[in-house]
């Protein structure tokens, strides 16, 4: 069995609640799982409760499942992008 080793683009939104913002949650995607992570916005704010980011993440399909994996772990609300970047579909 081959391990498919391309390099794919997903659009994820999630909302990491207060008591994660000590955390380095979106820095781990990077040293963890080695993605690249693209804030593409954020809506943050002082006492603001949770932090709403939408980011994109490029890595392996193993990769980005893995770290989505751990952001269930965490109990972070996610919604996934369906959209394929890499084939405009």
């Amino acid at each position: 069995m081959t391990i498919d080793t391309r390099s794919i683009i997903q659009d994820i939104r999630l909302r990491i609640p207060e008591d994660l913002h000590g955390e380095p949650v979106i820095s781990q995607l990077t040293s963890r799982y080695g993605l690249v992570v693209n804030i593409v916005s954020a809506t943050l704010g002082v006492n603001a409760g949770s932090g709403w980011f939408h980011l994109s993440l490029k890595g392996t399909h193993a990769q980005i499942q893995n770290a989505i994996a751990y952001l269930n772990d965490l109990d972070i609300e996610i919604w996934e992008d369906k959209h394929d970047s890499n084939t405009g579909l």
